[in-house]
């Protein structure tokens, strides 16, 4: 039997090596891809991601069980915190794919734009 899945793009702390990678054990696949936009670095320790600017943001394309989405929101704070959108992501061979992706509701005072776009490299 096939299990039902979800793809999701991490650009932080849920990616591959991250601390909260746990989240994503039972992950089905993975891939880097990008999408444009602009990264800040929250001072909370995690990222946010906003639509609006043309900076690629280097995120990780991850297939989870449909059972496991509930964890990740709880981890993202979805609703409150971050919401999700279904958005188109470029993969490296120039094909795009559609998944969902986390957007901050509301970005703090203190956040920082992240130049390379990359969580893993600021």
């Amino acid at each position: 039997m096939k299990i039902e899945t979800v793809l999701f793009a991490a650009y932080g702390t849920l990616r591959s090596g991250e601390h909260n990678e746990r989240f994503c054990r039972n992950a089905v696949s993975r891939r880097s891809a990008t999408i444009s936009g602009t990264l800040y670095d929250t001072g909370w320790g995690f990222p946010a991601f906003v639509p609006e600017g043309d900076t690629p943001v280097t995120v990780e394309l991850i297939e989870i069980p449909i059972r496991d989405w509930a964890d990740v929101d709880r981890l993202e704070g979805y609703p409150r915190l971050y919401d999700r959108i279904l958005t188109d992501f470029c993969l490296p061979d120039g094909s795009t794919v559609q998944a969902w992706i986390y957007i901050m509701n509301h970005l703090p005072e203190q956040a920082e734009v992240i130049p390379s776009g990359d969580w893993k490299v600021r």
